[in-house]
């Protein structure tokens, strides 16, 4: 049986803050926005590292320095439609694509993964 999804309210919540800096079949760039951080001490990142480890994902690298996040992926698996949702897509949107996405109870990809 598949772990619960994960509680989106602060994902949601900071959502306002990220832009997509740079997006190509396989590899999206995420940037947030300097006005976040004063929300994010309130933040707890361990339910993004939970869904970030289940997703399917090649890798993940974050660069806290430029407020930014890689994620290379398959596009094949994931598509520029479900970047779309879970980027600007209400709640129920997302809960759809992201159990889309982890299927029932399949297993992510574990090469190279930089996800604490």
């Amino acid at each position: 049986m598949a772990d619960p999804m994960p509680d989106l309210a602060p994902f949601l919540h900071l959502r306002r803050h990220v832009t997509v800096a740079h997006h190509v079949a396989g590899r999206i760039r995420l940037k947030l926005a300097p006005a976040a951080l004063r929300d994010m001490p309130s933040a707890d990142p361990a339910p993004f590292l939970d869904l970030l480890r289940r997703l399917p994902l090649r890798i993940a690298r974050l660069n806290p320095a430029a407020l930014s996040v890689v994620v290379e992926y398959d596009p094949q698996v994931i598509g520029a439609a479900d970047w779309q949702v879970i980027l600007n897509g209400g709640a129920a949107e997302i809960a759809a694509a992201l159990n889309r996405q982890l299927g029932d109870g399949a297993s992510p990809h574990q090469s190279q993964r930089s996800i604490p």
